[in-house]
């Protein structure tokens, strides 16, 4: 039988320095990983060293010295969301991780409020420290404190409103309540029973009404029962935002009804809103008629005005010319007469005196017989008979020529 020999391998000393020094050299590296920290200034580290326990806290960010202790990082501050509603048979039903917020009204009306808030952490060593020992992890501080200190918060909100009220007009109360109680602790109320008239049966009904009591000393100025666990944290809470609140069947029933009712009577009032303001439009455009109408008529008297004046003024200045006329024509006449009385009194020639009283008899005798005056009688009795004629006509020609005579004497 063949027998094999195996001689030993040879190696040397260089070959066992080098993987000495790189094995050395691996451990000085992971060793010098573990001795300093590179921090983020948006978060908060909190070192717990190796064999004393001790913590180191670091906020300012940058090469920290870790010395192979253990890093728990912390946001400065973190959004906490309340939005786990899934919809069942009555209604709705809180699920998941991050669920809703259930809440019951004084009219024993239930929902879940869906939402969010800020959590700020404080950035000093006592309060970090604490946190640190207390809970051991943000996630921890989360899920054992801030969520169950919400979630008793917004209990406690439920009596001082009505689920109608939550969805109008206290809405913002709601998110200021739910902020206050969160920093400063759960209110003291108390209860006082009212009652009320439903307004879509008219049933009166009798409901326990939570109130707050005011006290100046206390924070934010009303009584507390504890004082917020976030208090000795140094934890603050902000920004609640309430972006939906889900009713159950028969709180959203009532809501839709109560809605509804409103609505009706928000409409009967704006029908009579319309209805008065037309009432109010018609009487102003009646006025507005009557004032027209008033208008055109003083247009019209102030054309009549305007246009009796006028005729006014050219019947005064006709008048004027008138009595300018009548002057002038009693100044012509005068002065014609004077003339005439002039010549008389100068003595006129025999011929122009004889052409003087010719013109005058013509005169007379035309207008003498122009006259409607019988100036002498139509029939004279003779002891013939009545006759006319020859004999009349003397007879009147003989008178006219005596009053022909007479006038021209005067």
């Amino acid at each position: 039988m063949k027998q094999t020999s195996f001689s030993p391998i040879n190696i040397g000393k260089g070959p066992i320095i080098g993987i000495s020094v790189i094995a050395f050299c691996l451990v000085m590296l992971f060793a010098l990983f573990g001795a300093f920290q590179d921090c983020d200034k948006s978060k908060i580290y909190v070192n717990q060293y190796p064999f004393t326990g001790n913590y180191a806290v670091w906020t300012g960010g940058g090469l920290q010295k870790q010395w192979w202790g253990n890093i728990y990082e912390y946001n400065k501050t973190s959004q906490v969301e309340f939005t786990g509603v899934e919809k069942n048979d009555d209604g709705y039903a809180a699920t998941g991780d991050n669920p809703g917020a259930a809440v019951t009204f004084n009219d024993k009306g239930r929902g879940f409020i869906i939402g969010s808030l800020r959590v700020v952490l404080p950035i000093d060593f006592e309060h970090m420290s604490k946190i640190q020992q207390d809970f051991g992890s943000e996630q921890a501080l989360i899920s054992t404190l801030v969520r169950p200190t919400l979630y008793k918060v917004v209990t406690s909100c439920g009596p001082l409103m009505s689920s109608l009220e939550s969805v109008s007009e206290t809405r913002t109360d709601l998110i200021q309540y739910i902020t206050d109680q969160l920093n400063n602790g759960v209110y003291k109320t108390k209860i006082r029973k009212v009652e009320v008239i439903n307004e879509l049966t008219g049933d009166s009904d009798v409901v326990a009404k939570a109130e707050l009591i005011v006290d100046t000393i206390a924070p934010g100025g009303y009584k507390r029962q504890e004082v917020s666990p976030f208090s000795q944290y140094g934890i603050v809470c902000n920004l609640v935002s309430i972006t939906d609140i889900k009713y159950d069947e028969a709180t959203q029933d009532q809501i839709d009804a109560q809605k509804q009712a409103n609505l009706a009577v928000i409409t009967s009032k704006t029908k009579s809103l319309e209805a008065i303001q037309k009432t109010i439009l018609v009487t102003e455009q009646g006025k507005q008629a009557a004032e027209q109408a008033k208008w055109e008529q003083e247009k019209e008297k102030a054309k009549e005005v305007t246009k009796a004046e006028q005729q006014k003024e050219v019947a005064r200045l006709a008048a004027e010319k008138a009595e300018y006329e009548k002057r002038r024509i009693i100044a012509e006449g005068e002065a014609q007469a004077a003339a005439n009385r002039a010549k008389v009194a100068a003595g006129l020639t025999p011929q122009e005196k004889a052409e003087w009283d010719y013109k005058t008899a013509v005169g007379i005798a035309q207008a003498l017989a122009n006259s409607n005056v019988r100036w002498v009688p139509e029939v004279i009795m003779t002891g013939s008979g009545s006759g006319s004629g020859n004999a009349m006509d003397a007879v009147g020609l003989n008178m006219m020529l005596d009053v022909v005579s007479k006038m021209n004497k005067k």
